[in-house]
């Protein structure tokens, strides 16, 4: 599941949200609660966490992860592990001066520096992510406080967030909410038949971290590689990609093509293209195909709209990141927006104006 934005900041609203202590629950109203639940809390300076973090379609399960967490925010440092049900293992550390991450689904692990404060890619603080999120739902739902009630050994708040449309992209939102710390101590997010559960096991506040606990051991015969040693991308042309998938792709004529690579998506047993297209000296937007998989059309937990597009059925997402996605003769294609200045409605011309290419 891609971008599994809404995913990663529930995990987020459990991992980094603390605030300050208040005497009773009563006195406040549902937004005010909200918003008390985003404030800094300055006796915080590190945590140990250990969470369950389920998905379900329906009444199936698709995710069984079970997560935990080493935050030192006075030193910046921070360390995570998980590990699905299946056995597939995911573990990175911050330790102040670099960034290793592996995954067994990749089988390698990859080294970086630790990005500055200031760089581009940091973007805004998990405090301000969770501000501009639960605003967010004030504006959209009717918040309700439930009650009080225990979940695995804290006593907390229960807070029900409800939309106020029925045809909201957001769907039903309730949240646990330590009466202590004001941790998120459990959440429940649904959205279409997709349901999210996140719940903490284990919580230690401002626990004693040694030198070993930022580390990581990683498995044996694991290399450690740079992010350009892992680039798996070769360039390609067109024609070897209509080659490589035996029947014609889809391309622009009426952008410029600045490149064209492919690369095996190993977890997913793939091979995906990207073309990516400039305009007037400006990056446009990037082009990605690849064999459409027998599920139908997914985008995951996405914020959507069902569209039409070739004469198909289309996704278009404009959340984190502005898509459209849908599968025409075997092939699944993605239109990225590159340039903040394109609308829906040129996505949607892009799309209706690309050509096949032929081997």
């Amino acid at each position: 599941m891609k971008n599994i934005w809404k995913m990663l900041m529930i995990v987020s609203l459990g991992l980094f949200l603390a605030a300050c202590s208040l005497e009773g629950l009563d006195q406040y109203s549902p937004d005010q609660i909200v918003a008390k639940a985003v404030e800094d809390n300055e006796n915080i300076t590190g945590f140990y966490m250990k969470t369950d973090f389920d998905v379900y379609k329906g009444e199936e399960k698709i995710e069984d992860s079970i997560i935990e967490q080493w935050t030192d925010k006075e030193n910046k440092r921070i360390k995570s592990m998980s590990e699905t049900a299946k056995g597939e293992v995911s573990m990175s550390v911050n330790d102040g001066e670099k960034i290793i991450h592996y995954s067994s689904l990749q089988g390698d692990a990859v080294v970086m520096d630790t990005l500055e404060e200031n760089d581009q890619f940091i973007g805004q603080s998990p405090k301000d992510d969770l501000k501009f999120t639960l605003e967010n739902l004030r504006e959209t739902h009717n918040i309700e406080v439930v009650g009080d009630e225990e979940i695995n050994g804290f006593d907390t708040y229960h807070i029900k967030a409800t939309p106020k449309k029925k045809d909201s992209l957001m769907g039903e939102e309730e949240y646990w909410i330590s009466k202590n710390n004001w941790f998120i101590i459990k959440s429940i997010s649904k959205s279409d038949d997709l349901t999210i559960e996140y719940t903490v096991t284990e919580l230690e506040i401002n626990p004693v971290f040694d030198e070993e606990t930022f580390t990581i051991d990683l498995p044996e015969g694991v290399e450690l590689k740079t992010m350009e040693e892992m680039d798996p991308a070769e360039k390609t042309t067109l024609a070897e990609l209509a080659e490589n998938y035996g029947q014609p792709i889809l391309t622009s004529k009426n952008y410029d093509l600045v490149s064209a690579e492919k690369f095996y998506m190993e977890g997913f047993d793939r091979t995906e293209a990207t073309q990516e297209f400039m305009k007037d000296g400006y990056k446009q937007f990037i082009l990605t195909s690849f064999e459409a998989p027998e599920e139908e059309l997914s985008v995951g937990l996405e914020e959507k709209e069902e569209i039409e597009v070739r004469g198909v059925k289309a996704i278009y997402m404009n959340d984190v990141i502005q898509n459209l996605v849908w599968d025409e003769d075997g092939m699944s294609y993605s239109l990225l927006s590159m340039n903040p200045e394109l609308t829906k409605e040129d996505l949607i011309e892009i799309a209706e104006n690309l050509e096949f290419v032929e081997k």
